[in-house]
């Protein structure tokens, strides 16, 4: 058979896009230890008054803080199971805001932590030494304030409730100092009561009380909070003198198996889960420290991504990452920013279109059409706005000028991928505004950027055979015999897996069969409106960037591996090690 040769530039320089689905995989070398990650479960206007904690899975916990490299120095420890950590201001237990802890509102609770405090003696070179300090009184506690231990007496909610105490134990001949609250100390409590375990205050250094699990050692324990539950260790910070910021800090792959089955059921294909693992390791490493202003990495939310602790956390799930450790998507040398989505309704969306910048910054981000994630999903949907709604939003953008409605909205431009890049909005007075749809989408409350104004507007996924047009021939179909020639000159045969480029950046199946397609563009069209008011349809539930989960679950389903997801959402992407 005569050989036909095609030359391919991949967009990406780690990896050649035609061999993405059984090429050999660059090697790496492997981590030489697990990365540490500090999670924000509780920041800014969420940060906490009171937090209890609970470990019923070993023997306690362990107090001390965290040092420079994350890791945990032990200061002491308690055999309690069920502890609070609150911040040394009065604060009372009790319900509020649907949640059971400390809170400074419930001043008529009968279980009050107060604030002062009165310190009998010290200093002590060892937590111990304090202990046993403090137990001669009742009420007594260790304290370590500024790197110095301390045996302090008491919680008292006034200041006249600690002199009057102070004054009885001068008359037993007991000399103390009273010392009052701290913008930046916490305490540990027995939950429920107002029996101080520990003190701790950096004096605003920084280093915050570190908390965790276990006494007697290390183990494979997981701390219940908030009804969730968290491996790893937690630090309570009180920065610039508030609430308590809560971050759970924990190795990486601890954390990869809490983001798994929250973003995906643990009960999917576990080349999906494995595909899953992949990216939400390399989508938290690729964003650094992104909340370093709270002093954590990621934070809990979608935000960044859903981590709720291992509560669903299942054996499927955990094996995709254990099966994956330490395993990143690469691109150009540097760990990819691996964004993913709900569905894209048949197309995913390139990074530009929705947030806008240079496309060479995520070259591996580019639209696409999906044949596979119908199989596993429809998700139709419709969006009423009134003009007001309209009106307002416009005004929002900076269109001061804009009429008192909107008469008719246009698909004035669409992306490669066939998606609305652009609309136009005309007023009552005839005046037209044009609006980039990663505006518009936030404007109008969109579930996707796959929409139009009505059913047949949408961009549709279609199968059939894909016809491949190279140099001016446009008789080429399918991949057979087709061969391609690397940077260096190898003459390799593409396959029949294999996905091309186009040059405006659409990666095309090219290979007929029942999971090719290359979805059919949408159109230019316009609508007037119903009464005031404008309907939009779409398909799909995200931002379109990246890998589809239900897309991931129809391919696993359809037999293909992780890698070759992976290799399909991420254009010229390679796996491995960092």
């Amino acid at each position: 058979m005569k050989r036909k040769f095609v030359q391919i530039a991949a967009l990406c320089l780690s990896a050649l896009l035609l061999s993405a689905y059984g090429g050999r995989q660059a090697a790496y070398a492997a981590p030489v230890a697990e990365r540490i990650i500090r999670v924000g479960l509780h920041y800014g206007t969420g940060a906490m008054e009171g937090l209890n904690m609970a470990n019923n899975t070993g023997s306690g916990f362990r107090f001390g803080y965290y040092d420079s490299a994350n890791r945990f120095v032990a200061l002491g420890s308690t055999p309690q199971k069920a502890i609070s950590v609150v911040k040394t201001m009065n604060v009372y237990y009790g319900a509020y805001n649907g949640y059971a802890s400390y809170h400074s509102a419930l001043t008529s609770s009968s279980v009050a932590v107060g604030e002062f405090h009165l310190q009998v003696s010290g200093p002590y070179s060892t937590f111990a030494e304090a202990q046993s300090a403090a137990a001669i009184y009742e009420g007594g506690f260790p304290a370590y304030i500024g790197g110095t231990f301390y045996a302090r007496i008491g919680n008292y909610t006034t200041r006249d409730q600690a002199v009057a105490a102070q004054e009885a134990l001068a008359a037993r001949g007991i000399s103390t100092v009273l010392k009052g609250t701290s913008s930046y100390g916490v305490n540990a409590v027995i939950t429920g009561t107002n029996t101080i375990l520990f003190q701790f205050d950096d004096e605003g250094k920084g280093t915050g009380l570190g908390v965790a699990p276990n006494a007697a050692g290390d183990g494979n324990y997981v701390t219940l909070s908030k009804d969730c539950l968290y491996a790893g260790g937690f630090r309570f910070e009180r920065i610039n003198g508030g609430n308590m910021t809560v971050v759970n800090i924990l190795g990486l792959e601890d954390y990869v198996k809490g983001v798994v089955p929250n973003e995906m059921s643990s009960s999917w294909p576990i080349e999906a889960l494995k595909a899953q693992a992949v990216a939400a390791r390399s989508y938290a490493l690729s964003l650094g420290s992104k909340h370093s202003s709270h002093h954590f990495d990621i934070c809990f939310d979608v935000d960044c991504q859903a981590y709720y602790g291992r509560g669903k956390a299942g054996a499927n799930s955990d094996a995709a990452v254990d099966q994956t450790a330490g395993q990143v998507a690469i691109c150009n040398g540097k760990i990819a920013q691996t964004a993913y989505y709900s569905s894209n309704g048949g197309a995913s969306e390139s990074s530009s279109t929705v947030w806008g910048g240079s496309q060479t910054n995520y070259p591996y981000l580019v639209g696409k059409a999906d044949p596979y994630e119908a199989a596993a999903i429809s998700d139709d949907w419709s969006k009423t706005v009134t003009s007001a709604t309209l009106v307002s939003g416009l005004r929002g953008l900076g269109y001061r000028d804009v009429g008192s409605s909107i008469v008719s909205i246009a698909v004035t431009a669409l992306t490669d991928s066939g998606n609305p890049r652009q609309l136009t909005f005309t007023d009552n007075n005839g005046k037209q505004f044009t609006v980039n749809t990663r505006y518009a989408v936030g404007m109008l409350g969109l579930r996707s950027y796959r929409y139009g104004f009505n059913a047949s507007a949408i961009p549709q996924p279609s199968a059939g055979s894909a016809s491949l047009n190279i140099n001016g021939i446009t008789s080429i179909n399918g991949t057979g015999g087709l061969y391609a020639i690397d940077g260096s000159g190898n003459v390799v045969p593409v396959g029949d897996n294999a996905y091309i480029a186009t040059g405006s950046g659409i990666v095309q199946p090219g290979q007929g069969g029942t999971t090719s397609g290359t979805g059919t563009l949408g159109t230019l069209s316009s609508t007037t409106g119903q009464n005031g008011s404008f309907t939009f349809v779409g398909r799909g539930w995200g931002h379109n960037v990246g890998m589809s989960q239900y897309g991931a679950y129809a391919m696993a389903k359809q037999g293909y591996t992780y890698l070759q997801i992976l290799q399909f959402y991420y254009t010229g992407i390679t796996v491995g090690y960092m």
